[in-house]
């Protein structure tokens, strides 16, 4: 009877030590992959590479924002367990507006200020899902969107982009325009009855 719960001992103390030197990120991605994007999953001892093939996901957008308004961002592609999405300036590593309503099996997360970037909640199998980002109020220019997908724990992209977002004039801008237009044509118009 000893032996045999020795063995048992064993075997669970085995199954413990390869689950652990498994490292996968189930609940969303780490806070280290912020600014690299690099999951930092590991398969044993050793350090899981991203994937140097195309990618077989994209992203998908409009091709403007207007500042203070929602845009619907997609990654489309075969099914995925594991993501990080943010939107970022070209060039430039640090998230740009924010994020809601996630859909089922994904959430925000905070890297630099709240909910600016999307990530999974579990393993569960996604495909094809549509995000919702919360442009800045304030204009900031041309903006990109910037995933890891992680097909399985193994198997990533990185570097992941959509095309760009040009920011587009404001309606609110365009309304005095309209307004002296037509404050001048009624102001000929008056100058000519008279």
């Amino acid at each position: 009877m000893a032996a045999r719960k020795l063995v048992v001992s064993v075997w669970f103390v085995l199954a413990v030590a390869f689950f652990s030197g498994c490292d996968g990120f189930g609940s969303g991605a780490p806070a280290g992959a912020c600014v690299t994007m690099r999951p930092g999953h590991m398969n044993g001892n050793v350090s899981v590479t991203p994937q140097s093939s195309p990618s077989p996901y994209s992203i998908v957008v409009g091709d403007k924002y207007t500042p203070g308004r929602t845009v619907s961002v997609q990654i489309v592609g075969p099914v995925f367990r594991g993501f990080l999405l943010q939107a970022r300036r070209p060039g430039s590593t640090t998230p740009v507006g924010t994020f809601s309503n996630a859909p089922a099996d994904t959430k925000t997360t905070t890297c630099t200020t709240t909910d600016n970037s999307m990530t999974h909640a579990n393993t569960n199998a996604k495909q094809n899902i549509t995000l919702t980002w919360n442009a800045p109020s304030t204009g900031v220019g041309n903006v990109q969107f910037v995933a890891t997908v992680a097909e399985q724990k193994v198997t990533y992209w990185m570097n992941i982009q959509s095309a760009q977002l040009m920011q587009a004039s404001s309606a609110i801008l365009a309304k005095p325009t309209y307004y002296v237009i037509m404050l001048c044509l009624l102001q000929s118009a008056y100058a000519v009855m008279k």
